[in-house]
């Protein structure tokens, strides 16, 4: 049986533009970009390239793009530093929306180490900030506000982030935009306005351990690596040449068609399961490739499991929880029970998919609903309850 990957918000193929770009750098481009001899000025020369296209991208000065590791890496380089190089001590508030990435959510344990009080920002049903309860939060002493474009989970579009970003900048508190998932994918639209970026190159066909972040011109960030003086004294540690320029090459790759296919899925798998709970109501923006729903009594890691058997490959939301499926901090801030919020499962389509593997979802997603009913029904006819 031919698998089907139905996990590209977790991470995407490498395409062929960004292969092609980095070769000449895996295989002979030596150079370290911050030598002197023809070899170094090459590898400057690739990566000055590189950081104008992500420069034209973000929609930025050249001098505002800071490469890193990734998506986390550039997350937590946004949050954590920002504290550190607070000028204001009379701020000493920071709010996340409850349905952050956990690249976000987990640098609270070291924002609460240096003084700072981490409060939570609500979420509507469908994950996405509650700018009134935001509004509520603000205040002066309010340092940064962490609100991302998409979910990662629900696939769900912040919506007004034109008046996100007023608010947030009428309390004058920066404001980091998580775009991990949009950016390459959609039109950043009012997150250029956001202070601070953070994207990543193995969500858009690019490779894996390449990321940045957009910096805007005199917003105060300290940096969290030490090292030499690369990255503008940013970041430490001579970049990965190779995939950065993998990154910048992926940018200008060829896309589309997921929405198409997410769509043709929604209509197969809701005819295939006819209890199958969708999360978001079709009026809600949300990312092209996205589908995310529950299957009322059934878990998500037998889901999962059963699916894996049957070739697809699937989700139950942030691929970075160290594989285990608890339920959804993300559905859980939505107002969903627990039994629910362990319910829900992501697929997520790309340019590896075609329209057949809509319906061949939909009949794997089926098969394996009914195997797990079988296997439950066969558990109660062998050990009848008293």
């Amino acid at each position: 049986m031919e698998r089907l990957y139905a996990d590209h918000a977790a991470t995407t193929p490498l395409c062929d533009e960004a292969r092609r770009a980095m070769e000449p750098w895996l295989i002979g481009g030596l150079g370290n970009p911050s030598s002197l001899h023809a070899e170094g000025r090459a590898a400057k020369g690739a990566l000055d390239e590189a950081r104008a296209v992500l420069a034209d991208a973000l929609r930025c000065e050249f001098g505002e793009v800071v490469f890193t590791s990734g998506g986390t890496e550039s997350a937590n380089l946004a949050v954590v530093g920002a504290a550190l190089a607070n000028p204001d001590p009379r701020r000493t508030r920071i709010l996340f929306s409850a349905a952050e990435h956990h690249a976000v959510l987990h640098t609270a344990p070291i924002l609460e180490r240096l003084g700072y009080r981490v409060e939570w920002v609500q979420t509507d049903r469908w994950s996405r900030p509650d700018l009134n309860h935001l509004s509520d939060l603000l205040g002066d002493d309010v340092l940064v506000v962490s609100a991302m474009h998409a979910n990662n989970e629900t696939g769900a579009l912040t919506p007004d982030l034109s008046r996100l970003a007023s608010l947030v900048a009428g309390a004058g508190a920066l404001w980091h935009c998580d775009a991990v998932q949009t950016f390459g994918h959609l039109p950043l639209d009012e997150a250029i306005h956001a202070d601070l970026i953070s994207v990543s190159a193995h969500k858009l066909y690019g490779p894996k351990g390449a990321g940045a972040l957009r910096i805007k011109a005199g917003t105060r960030v300290a940096p969290l690596i030490r090292g030499g003086g690369q990255e503008r004294e940013m970041r430490g540690g001579t970049e990965n040449v190779a995939g950065i320029v993998g990154f910048a090459a992926a940018l200008g790759a060829p896309r589309g068609g997921e929405r198409g296919i997410a769509d043709a899925f929604r209509r197969e798998a809701a005819r295939a399961v006819p209890d199958l709970v969708w999360t978001l109501p079709d009026d809600v923006e949300r990312l092209p490739g996205h589908a995310h729903f529950r299957i009322p009594g059934v878990s998500a890691e037998s889901l999962l499991i059963v699916l894996d058997r049957l070739g697809v490959s699937a989700s139950a939301g942030a691929a970075c929880s160290s594989g285990a499926i608890e339920p959804s901090h993300v559905l859980l801030a939505c107002g969903w029970s627990e039994e629910q919020a362990g319910e829900g499962v992501r697929f997520s389509f790309g340019s590896s998919n075609s329209e057949r593997d809509a319906s061949e979802a939909a009949s794997r997603l089926a098969e394996a609903v009914a195997t797990i009913r079988r296997a439950r029904r066969s558990r109660s006819s062998a050990f009848p309850s008293d």
